[in-house]
C-alpha cells in the first residue's frame, strides 16, 4: 500500500514528533497532521492578550530512560529545554511546544486541519476532513500512525472498520486550567505547588514567568483537579474561570486580575494505559503511540512513539 512508502502521522504531539524523527532519520518520508495551530499538543503554550504566554498544557517533564535523558540533554545544550521548579524537572523554552518543534524540524508538518477519515484505497490510506475534503493533496500513504488522544483515535479506526485491541482500554481525566495574570506580589515562593487530595479544588499551581525564556511576570497557571473538572466539564469557560478565580483567591494572595480565561483539557492526564509501548498491525500498516499506551508522562509519550518507529522499521523496542 502507498507506493512510495510515505507515511502520515495524526498528531503532532510529542509521541508523534519522536516518531516522525526516527522514520524520517531512517530515510522515510514523513507527514504529520495535527488538528491545532502548531506542534506540541499538550505540550502547550497559549498567547493571551499584551503579549501573555501560558503553559497551560504539560508544565515539566522529566527523564530517567536513557533514551529521552540524551535527548534532554541535547536540547539543554542548544536551549531548547532548561531546568525548572525542581530536581530532574526540565521546561521547554521558550515555550513547552518547542521540543516537539525541534524533532520536526525539517519534516512535513501540516497544523490547523483536522482529519476526520481514513479512507482505505487499492494505493494506500487516504485522508479526509469529515465532510471529505482531500488532506495531503490527496496522497497515498502506505502506513498511518495515530497519536492523537485515544477516543480520537477510536473514531478514525471505526469510521474505516479497523481496529488496534487494547486501544478501547485507555482512560483520561479531564482537566479545567485557569490562565491568570496578576499585578501583584508572588503568590508564593516556590515556583509550583501540588495538592494531591482528589477533594481540592486545585492539582497545581504555577508561577507560569519564572519558567525559563518567559517574561517573568505575574503569570499563573492553574490546573483543577480531576474531580472538580469532572463535575465541571460542560459548564462554559467564562463562568468556569470566575468560579477558578475565586477559588484561588481563597487560597494565596492575589493582587489586581489583569487576565483570566479558563481551557479546558477533555483528554489530560492518562489514568489507565494499555500497558505496551505500542500497538501496530503491519497488515493494515495502522498503528497508534502516545502516552495512553505507557503512562501520563511525557517521557513515555516519546517512548511510546520511538517504539512505534520502531515497530515500522522492523525492530522491537523495550
Amino acid at each position: 500500500m502507498g507506493r512510495d512508502g510515505t507515511i502520515a502521522i495524526i498528531g503532532a504531539g510529542i509521541a508523534g514528533a519522536a516518531a516522525a524523527r526516527r522514520l524520517h532519520d531512517a530515510g522515510h518520508r514523513v507527514v504529520v497532521l495535527d488538528k491545532g495551530r502548531g506542534p506540541g499538543g499538550r505540550m502547550a503554550t497559549r498567547r493571551g492578550p499584551d503579549g501573555l504566554r501560558f503553559d497551560h498544557g504539560a508544565q515539566f517533564f522529566t527523564a530517567r530512560d536513557p533514551r529521552f535523558a540524551a535527548c534532554v540533554e541535547d536540547w539543554t545544550a542548544r536551549g531548547v529545554a532548561a531546568p525548572w521548579g525542581g530536581p530532574h524537572r526540565s521546561v521547554g523554552t521558550p515555550g513547552m511546544w518547542a521540543p516537539a518543534r525541534d524533532l520536526l524540524a525539517g519534516i512535513d508538518l501540516s497544523c490547523g486541519r483536522a482529519v476526520g477519515r481514513l479512507v482505505r484505497a487499492d494505493d494506500g490510506w487516504r485522508l479526509e476532513e469529515a465532510d471529505g475534503t482531500a488532506l495531503a493533496d490527496g496522497a497515498a500513504f502506505s502506513r498511518v500512525l495515530l497519536t492523537c488522544p485515544s477516543s480520537q483515535g477510536l473514531a478514525l479506526l471505526a469510521g474505516c472498520g479497523q481496529d488496534l485491541p487494547g486501544l478501547a482500554e485507555v482512560r483520561y481525566a479531564p482537566c479545567w486550567t485557569l490562565m491568570l495574570a496578576h499585578d501583584g506580589p508572588p503568590p508564593f515562593e516556590a515556583p509550583a505547588r501540588q495538592d494531591d487530595d482528589p477533594a481540592a479544588v486545585f492539582a497545581w499551581i504555577a508561577r507560569d514567568g519564572t519558567k525559563p525564556g518567559r517574561d517573568g511576570g505575574g503569570t499563573v497557571v492553574a490546573h483543577a483537579a480531576p474531580a472538580w473538572s469532572r463535575a465541571n466539564l460542560e459548564d462554559g469557560a467564562d463562568a468556569v474561570a470566575e468560579r477558578l478565580v475565586a477559588a484561588l483567591r481563597a487560597i494565596v494572595p492575589l493582587g489586581t486580575v489583569r487576565h483570566a480565561a479558563a481551557h479546558r483539557w477533555r483528554y489530560a492526564q492518562v489514568e489507565r494505559a494499555v500497558g505496551a509501548p505500542c500497538l501496530f498491525a503491519p497488515e493494515t500498516g495502522l498503528g497508534y503511540a502516545g502516552d495512553g499506551c505507557l503512562g501520563p508522562r511525557v517521557e513515555f509519550a516519546y517512548l511510546s512513539g520511538l517504539a512505534l518507529a520502531g515497530r515500522v522499521l522492523g525492530r522491537a523496542e523495550p
